[in-house]
């Protein structure tokens, strides 16, 4: 199999990447994510696809079953309801994870089981069995169908047994067989497909749109752009497919390490009411037809927090897997407008707690707040030690009319007298001010207003309504006023 890590990413197929390794996360979490990807023919979807066997971990499951039973909870008909004890006597083994694939013109008892004919037919203890097929046997694994829009046009019985597998998380399977009593057993799996929607039968939502929404995710491939990337891309080709089961390296094991145990804080990542009401908000405004459009977000946003190690899940999760959960539910225009809105609304919870630790400003600037007390200390205990030559921060948002408001009204000059520790002096117009009454003291006693050192004229004259006024006489230059 292909390195996957040695596979050349571009902006074409990045998105293909994040869905598949969010994917793998969320698998292993028992929360399957299923992906699909569309583009042109020979882009390398299949190729990736396949590339990411490679860094799929591995899984333990009770000793010899093929249903792939995990030991602290077997599902399957010959391991359900056992105790723990009853497992231990059994034992346990690690075996890859499942990768299987089902083709376009696949049968019925090929995917989901038909009767075991080698246990039928020997001499020494014939007996009635079930084969599993490919789905049973792809528990806590992968299954990869390549050109799936071929499969719904041609397989509507293979169709509804994925809609059932996917409907839910866990899946539910139905093995029938004749002489055989029926049973149903849970399922978990990860479906990733591919498509060419531009060839026939066409696009899969176009197809069966129930098995289109049904995918969590749908990536829309593209091809490479940039000269040297395609020259990356022939220099990997001319090396061989590495198909040949050869060492693919230690840092593909350090990289399956790191995917388990990722995926092993997946329980502890939580969505915030914040968050889960601006999904809300989204599915009711924009009037989204299937839940599973935000429920796909929300576990590809949770998969990804995992997947770099938080235990919260932030807007940066929500806006890296929007597009890949939604562009096959909605038009175009539609995920744009979306995109937006939940752009704006989470700058806009950003401005909000900011302003809930103490700041007014988006940058978190908090000296404009502690104007009203211009001797209070900084957040942090420390002096305004960067503030520009007339005591203020040289910041385009002040420099113009605070600064001349305070100069005029003298609280430039305490700001530079409280740098020097006599700031009470300077209210006062003591000894160790600086001669200029900013704040002096009145008759009483009290403190008096500081006395600008701006000019204040009056208006010209009375001021009247506009409606009153002659239509030459709704402007005025500087001159005209002052020769009024």
């Amino acid at each position: 199999m292909r390195n996957y890590l040695k596979l050349i990413r571009h902006e074409g197929n990045a998105s293909l990447f994040l869905a598949l390794e969010t994917s793998v996360i969320s698998l292993l979490a028992g929360r399957p994510i299923h992906v699909h990807v569309e583009g042109l023919r020979g882009t390398g979807k299949t190729t990736i696809i396949r590339g990411a066997r490679s860094i799929l971990p591995s899984i333990e499951r009770v000793k010899g079953c093929v249903y792939n039973c995990h030991p602290r909870a077997p599902h399957c008909p010959e391991h359900r309801g056992l105790s723990e004890d009853d497992i231990a006597r059994i034992g346990t083994e690690e075996i890859d994870m499942p990768f299987l694939e089902i083709s376009h013109a696949a049968k019925i008892g090929t995917v989901v089981g038909t009767l075991d004919l080698s246990k039928m037919v020997d001499r020494t203890r014939p007996e009635a069995a079930l084969l599993p097929g490919i789905l049973p046997r792809a528990n806590r694994g992968i299954v990869f169908i390549d050109e799936i829009n071929r499969l719904a046009d041609t397989s509507p019985e293979l169709t509804d047994i994925l809609l059932d597998i996917m409907g839910t998380k866990p899946g539910r399977l139905q093995v029938e067989e004749a002489g055989f009593q029926s049973f149903e057993i849970p399922v978990t799996l990860c479906v990733w497909a591919a498509s060419n929607p531009d060839e026939e039968p066409g696009a899969l939502e176009d197809i069966r749109r129930q098995l289109s929404d049904r995918f969590d995710f749908t990536v829309n491939m593209g091809r490479p752009s940039e000269l040297d990337v395609v020259k990356e891309i022939l220099m990997l080709s001319e090396q061989g497919s590495g198909e040949d089961g050869a060492d693919l390296g230690p840092e593909i094991e350090v990289f399956r390490s790191v995917i388990a145990q990722r995926a092993a804080r997946y329980g502890d990542v939580k969505i915030g009411d914040d968050l889960r009401s601006l999904l809300a908000e989204i599915y009711v405004d924009f009037g989204l037809e299937s839940l599973r459009s935000i429920e796909s977000i929300a576990l590809g946003a949770k998969a990804r927090a995992a997947f770099e190690g938080r235990n919260s899940v932030t807007g940066s999760d929500l806006m890296k897997v929007l597009s890949l959960a939604l562009r096959h539910r909605v038009d175009m225009s539609t995920l744009s407008s979306i995109a937006k809105f939940l752009e704006e609304r989470l700058e806009q919870q950003k401005v909000e707690r900011r302003c809930e630790r103490g700041s007014t400003t988006p940058g978190g600037d908090t000296r404009l707040h502690d104007l009203h007390d211009p001797f209070k200390s900084h957040t942090q205990g420390q002096k305004l030690d960067t503030r520009g030559k007339d005591g203020l921060k040289d910041n385009p948002n002040t420099n113009g009319f605070l600064e001349r408001f305070m100069s005029g009204m003298g609280l430039d000059r305490l700001f530079k007298a409280r740098e020097h520790g006599h700031y009470m002096d300077e209210m006062v117009g003591g000894p160790g001010g600086s001669g200029g009454p900013a704040i002096a003291q009145g008759p009483s006693g009290g403190v008096q207003a500081p006395q600008p050192d701006v000019q204040v004229a009056s208006p010209p004259e009375k001021a009247r309504r506009l409606s009153s006024l002659p239509g030459d006489s709704l402007m005025f230059t500087e001159e005209d006023l002052r020769g009024k």
